[in-house]
């Protein structure tokens, strides 16, 4: 695994790596085809989209209907919120591909603008982070659906060990036309429901590990970009005044420097507006399916049904940081460009060059922070989703 996560691994190899496997299963990666591959991928995003929104419509239905039945409803919320919210990723993610080809390619230009040794170092350990976390997200979500699809057969098998009625179980709870739980479309049946929850656990590990790893390539330029401000101003070091020639060398760095600057906050700004309506359904609904999983997790706690929701919980847990995370990361290395030019010999250049500086430092003040209407990807938005999420508990605990 540490050979193809870890942080030794080139970041040619490892650029978007888990996301792009992930979109590519659920047919949504954006890139350039022929219209013969075109067709066949967009029949394939056809398919998947169709599943997805079975299961998501149909387990939320069930939730709505069955409220009687908390306990029901809960297990049908759970899966049924986050397929939901999974259909809008996906579908936003293949509407507006040519603009997230145009976001990855913009990326990838700058990270491989310089690929020296030292710019690898930067670059490749946060590559690494954003691949391990999300192969974790990837894998919880995975494990979390396979319990889904196998304990209902296992159950199934079991009452037939013991010559009792097999009643016909599907993966989730869900509202179904009569005809499409019994024979003989059950088996079809119980295999859209599979494929949904196959394809929301891809969906989701594509776009939320998208966010994390576009966001941790954006940390990556923004501290290539202060380590050159450090390297423009080295050979001031040892003297006390810089010459004509110093500055006109330094002014000529600065120049190159603030243009790129200017492109890393453009591209930031760029994915941070396609991501935006993603974010906010996400942090809207991150309170109720945290809450959900828990719960079920709370009342599943003396059934093999734990297993799920444990998985369930990790996975819920796991989006939710992605986003804090990476939103965190963004925000914390735009900063530290204005330190760095702070920190530098800066006051042993003539006046051209200090202005020049000014510039960087007038942009690099305010934090590059991904914003939405109402939140701001952060650590401290986590700690209140989680709290949000508790009170949640408490109160619905009430009604059980």
């Amino acid at each position: 695994m540490r050979r193809l996560l870890g942080p030794q691994v080139p970041i040619e190899r490892s650029f978007f790596r888990i996301p792009r496997f992930s979109a590519r299963i659920a047919a949504f990666w954006p890139q350039t085809f022929n219209r013969s591959f075109y067709c066949l991928t967009a029949l394939r995003f056809c398919v998947n989209t169709f599943a997805v929104a079975v299961g998501g419509i149909g387990e939320t239905l069930y939730g709505f209907v069955y409220l009687h039945d908390l306990f029901s409803a809960l297990e049908a919320f759970c899966p049924g919120i986050t397929k939901v919210i999974s259909l809008l990723k996906m579908t936003i993610f293949f509407v507006r591909r040519k603009r997230w080809l145009h976001v990855i390619d913009g990326m990838r230009q700058l990270l491989l603008l310089d690929t020296s040794a030292e710019k690898r170092r930067i670059m490749e350990p946060l590559a690494s982070f954003g691949s391990v976390l999300s192969f974790v997200l990837l894998i919880s979500g995975s494990v979390t659906n396979t319990f889904f699809n196998i304990l209902p057969l296992l159950k199934m098998g079991y009452y037939k060990s013991q010559s009792l009625d097999v009643p016909l179980l599907l993966p989730f709870n869900v509202v179904l036309p009569e005809m499409f739980v019994n024979w003989p479309y059950y088996p079809a049946t119980y295999l859209v429901l599979t494929l949904s929850g196959a394809m929301t656990v891809f969906s989701f590990s594509a776009v939320d590990g998208f966010f994390l790893c576009a966001c941790v390539y954006t940390s990556a330029l923004f501290r290539i970009l202060q380590h050159d401000i450090r390297g423009a101003f080295a050979e001031l070091q040892e003297q006390e005044h810089s010459t004509l020639a110093q500055n006109m060398r330094i002014q000529h760095r600065l120049a190159v420097l603030i243009e790129r600057h200017n492109k890393i906050i453009d591209l930031c700004s760029d994915f941070a507006s396609e991501f935006s309506l993603i974010i906010l359904m996400h942090f809207l609904s991150a309170s109720l399916v945290l809450c959900f999983s828990i719960l079920d997790l709370m009342l599943n706690s003396t059934s093999i049904g734990v297993l799920t929701y444990i998985f369930y919980s990790i996975a819920a847990l796991t989006q939710l940081v992605l986003y804090c995370i990476g939103g965190t990361y963004v925000s914390e290395s735009s900063l530290k460009v204005a330190e760095v030019i702070y920190d530098i010999d800066w006051y042993k250049c003539d006046v051209r060059t200090r202005r020049m500086l000014l510039i960087m430092i007038c942009r690099s003040q305010k934090a590059k922070t991904i914003q939405v209407p109402f939140f701001t990807p952060s650590l401290p938005a986590f700690r209140s989703i989680v709290s949000t999420a508790g009170s949640y508990i408490t109160l619905l605990k009430t009604f059980l």
